[in-house]
């Protein structure tokens, strides 16, 4: 609850012509565009969405209280009764607009950065936490993004990568309140293209790389490339932080409208000195890794638990971004040692009584997969490396991209020795539809189909199990001493979309399950 405005000094705070529909004098103290979220006091944006027409709830609103609507100049609105309308040309951005100015401009008295990309983004806006955090020597920095919204130790559950425009005014007011200095947002594409970020100002703009993701929404790689052009060049950063070993960084930098911070993540012997930060070495090792690296002309070393060369990447737009705002990068260094990542990102979910690894990761596109894959490959060492396997338990989501199925199935049969293709949210598509187009790309790696008991007597194949709960624990039943159990799709979620149910399901709390009944198992044999 704000104390808000009359709808007369509302309708001046937004852009394009503006006319109201009855009593301006109304004071509006809240805004939502969701009816059941309605309070006495709030102004209801009547949205049109794909499944959803705000009109059918305008009677429910103004039960609930709601002392004023905003919606298009032409909607009608049989169901207003006596409430004012505050009638806009551009509805989404008539939300944005009207939430920002209720709760205050939250965004304009917070360093924001958005961090965009079709990987890392979680990773390292919470490395941006930490980082920031420890530059500044007390916790200042909240983050917004796919696992909440998170500042001071308190998590708001997310709905989207980037929320809607109304809750994302509300979230950054919250933190403003609370003593927030920065904060390090997830920006998806589908999020600029609905124009959920219109009324937000970004200090810093970052860029991590661009592969197929989200083609189901964009249609084409190149809408969706444009779509995270937009917040380089339209919506105006104050810098750009940009990974230009990624061939499409390198576009971003030469069209953002900004000074750019030039990022490179991968070391060259041949390193011409353009970028401003890069890493000079890097040696890897199942626990960690330690970087040196050059940040705008110092060099520095960073010791960090987190493992494969992609955290190399979100390790260096993180250091671009520190620089960027000015901060004490060594500090920032520093406090990036104990940083574990992001709930969900290569988490480990096996203790030290256990004698396989079992990691979660989120990883739901093929270059994500990949990424994921290479990383566990690389800290797979030792002479007995050829006798660890790593196996892969993963699907692909219903009603999405269906192009990037193959593509999956390409990227885990190239890496993984034991592929078990299962069930991610199916969604309202069958599972079988869905499995199809991946074992298909699984097969083009030269894997054959095991039955699943042969799984533990061979060095490579692959398995078809669509109940995910079954393959999750075939993966850990089956593995061998050493071995390396990669469950990847899902991450941080406690949840599955089967048909139009969310039905509560964690593949880490599965996995720790699994892990349980192999070691009791394993204690029984012992025992007899």
């Amino acid at each position: 609850m704000t104390d808000g405005m009359t709808l007369a000094d509302l309708a001046r705070e937004l852009p394009g012509d503006t006319r109201i529909e009855g009593d301006g004098t109304v004071r509006v103290t809240g805004v939502h565009h969701d009816s059941r979220r309605i309070a006495p006091g709030d102004l209801f944006v009547v949205r049109r969405g794909e499944t959803h027409d705000g009109r059918a709830f305008v009677a429910s609103a103004r039960e609930r209280g709601a002392v004023a609507l905003l919606a298009g100049r032409d909607d009608e609105l049989p169901d207003r009764g006596d409430l004012p309308v505050l009638r806009v040309d551009d509805v989404p951005a008539g939300l944005a607009y009207a939430a920002a100015a209720v709760y205050g401009h939250p965004a304009f008295s917070l360093e924001i950065v958005g961090v965009t990309g079709t990987n890392g983004k979680t990773t390292t806006t919470h490395l941006l936490r930490t980082a920031i955090d420890g530059a500044l020597g007390k916790p200042l920095c909240g983050v917004v993004g796919t696992i909440g919204h998170t500042f001071a130790g308190e998590t708001i559950a997310a709905a989207h990568t980037t929320p809607e425009s109304d809750e994302l005014a509300r979230v950054l007011a919250a933190m403003r309140a609370r003593g927030a200095t920065h904060v390090a947002m997830e920006v998806s594409s589908i999020a600029v293209v609905l124009g959920r970020l219109k009324a937000v100002r970004f200090r810093v703009a970052a860029f991590t790389n661009l592969t197929q993701d989200h083609l189901d929404f964009h249609g084409s790689m190149e809408a969706y490339a444009a779509a995270k052009m937009e917040l380089f060049t339209t919506m105006g950063p104050g810098l750009a932080v940009v990974n230009v070993d990624d061939p499409f960084g390198e576009k971003i930098a030469a069209a953002a409208r900004c000074k750019v911070v030039r990022v490179r993540t991968r070391v060259s012997p041949a390193s011409d000195g353009s970028a401003d930060v890069e890493p000079l070495a890097v040696d890897a090792t199942a626990e960690g890794m330690k970087i040196k690296a050059r940040v705008c002309g110092r060099e520095l070393e960073l010791t960090t638990r987190l493992v494969g060369m992609h955290n190399v990447e979100n390790l260096m737009v993180t250091l671009g971004v520190v620089s960027a705002l000015e901060l004490e990068v060594d500090r920032a260094a520093a406090a990036l040692a104990n940083e574990v990542g992001a709930p969900g990102r290569l988490e480990r979910c096996d203790g030290a009584d256990d004698d396989v690894v079992a990691l979660v990761d989120y990883a739901h596109t093929p270059d994500a997969l990949a990424r994921v894959l290479d990383a566990v490959r690389e800290v797979v060492r030792g002479e007995a490396r050829m006798e660890r396997r790593v196996i892969c338990v993963f699907g692909c989501g219903g009603d999405r991209d269906p192009t990037k199925r193959g593509p999956m199935g390409l990227a885990a049969g190239a890496r993984a020795d034991i592929a078990i293709i299962t069930s991610d949210n199916p969604r309202t598509e069958a599972p079988e539809a869905i499995a199809a187009p991946v074992e298909e790309g699984v097969r083009e790696t030269g894997l054959t189909r095991l039955a699943p008991q042969e799984i533990a007597t061979v060095k490579r194949g692959y398995v078809v199990e669509l109940d995910r709960h079954r393959a999750i624990a075939l993966a850990i039943e089956a593995a061998r001493p050493g071995d390396v159990v990669v469950i990847a799709g899902k991450g941080h979620e406690d949840y599955q979309i089967i048909g139009t149910t969310k039905r509560p399901f964690d593949d880490r709390v599965e996995a720790r399950a699994a892990l349980a009944n192999r070691r009791e198992r394993a204690g029984r044999s012992e025992r007899a």
